[in-house]
């Protein structure tokens, strides 16, 4: 079979293109070819079985408008039928499926914005405007959602029909699974070494590209309200790519910045997992939350908050996830408890990630995409 698939643009970082390759090697490794449109291909060579389509971005032109560029870009190329089966991984119309990675607009941005502001503002407009082109009615498109609450999302905001939607498992790499000891003590007393971290230090990890949407102010500010002679032994591990200037006045706010450590952008994060001792992501807008698995996976206990996808894994796991409406004091109560449980709360995410399978989402879609 022949599979086209659209994502606006690919690079090696970010959650819905690691799907996007996930799936695309569980259909070439199924034999069947794929062909992907998208505006830029910025990483390893895809694998065999695959042609990539370019259809260049614009400098001159937003970034919406590049979107609705390259919307229309795939609906010409969606009349040449020599395909089988077409699936969107970004938000555009016309494809068979649409791979939903990310949070309903029409739900989150009216939290955010006024009504004024969504119908007037160019942006706002038209990401909205293609949303509600693959969500509502008379629309045909099969919805794969990766979060309970986007099916409740979608149905509210667009009277999207059940029928049209399903539910996918997490897709986590399997290699972010904690590998068996001694392996997995090795890797946390290395990267703890190389860190300046001791034995007697909790170090709490925080993985965000966006200080806002990922919570990382308030997880900052809550470590920093933390009673002295508890602060005093924290080591605060950043991984992300953010604004320098931004989260470097975030930290000194909080008064721990000579106690953070920034890694950047990179490909994996599993040993900062294995070398933490918690996971910290009081996201205000996280459709599901990959990061929250591979913590589970690596047997790292979690604190989060209701409003991400994966919050109820972490709730299965230890209970620690913060409901709605957030509130910072209620943040910092809740990490102030945790501290002195780790090492419990450490094998009961060990107990549970040992039953749960969090990989399986591209073997899933890919079983439904054939069917199809």
């Amino acid at each position: 079979m022949i599979f086209l698939l659209a994502i606006y643009k690919y690079n090696p970082f970010g959650g819905l293109q690691r799907d996007t390759l996930r799936l695309v090697l569980e259909l070439t490794g199924r034999g069947h070819e794929v062909v992907v449109l998208t505006t830029a291909w910025d990483g390893p060579e895809p694998p065999a079985g695959t042609r990539i389509e370019i259809i260049p971005a614009s400098k001159l032109r937003s970034n919406h408008a590049n979107m609705l560029k390259f919307a229309e870009a795939f609906r010409r190329r969606l009349e040449q039928r020599d395909y089988d089966i077409s699936v969107a991984m970004s938000r555009i119309p016309g494809a068979d499926f649409y791979f939903a990675a990310d949070v309903c607009m029409k739900t989150y941005w009216a939290t955010l914005h006024s009504a004024f502001a969504l119908r007037f503002n160019p942006r706002y407009a038209a990401y909205l405007g293609l949303e509600h082109a693959v969500a509502a009615p008379p629309s045909r498109t099969r919805i794969a959602c990766i979060a309970q609450n986007q099916m409740h999302d979608y149905a509210a905001a667009y009277g999207t029909e059940p029928d049209r939607m399903f539910l996918l498992p997490p897709g986590m790499d399997p290699s972010c699974r904690r590998p068996p000891e001694p392996e997995a003590e090795a890797v946390r007393a290395k990267i703890r070494i190389e860190n300046q971290a001791t034995p007697e230090n909790t170090v709490v990890l925080l993985v965000s590209n966006s200080i806002y949407n990922k919570g990382t102010d308030r997880a900052i500010a809550a470590v920093g309200a933390l009673p002295a002679e508890v602060k005093k032994n924290i080591h605060l591990w950043l991984v992300g790519k953010l604004p320098e200037n931004e989260i470097q006045k975030v930290l000194d706010d909080a008064g721990i910045a000579g106690q953070t450590v920034m890694f950047g952008q990179t490909d994996g994060v599993r040993d900062h997992m294995l070398g933490a001792d918690l996971f910290l992501h009081p996201a205000r807008n996280e459709s599901a939350g990959s990061a929250l698995i591979e913590a589970l996976a690596a047997g790292l206990p979690v604190l989060t908050t209701d409003i991400c996808g994966f919050a109820p894994f972490v709730r299965n796991a230890t209970g620690t996830v913060l409901e709605s409406p957030f509130r910072q004091d209620e943040l910092v109560k809740l990490l102030t408890e945790m501290l002195p449980r780790l090492d419990e709360l450490k094998k009961q995410t060990l107990d549970y990630a040992g039953k749960e399978d969090f990989c399986s989402r591209a073997r899933v879609f890919a079983d439904i995409l054939e069917k199809r």
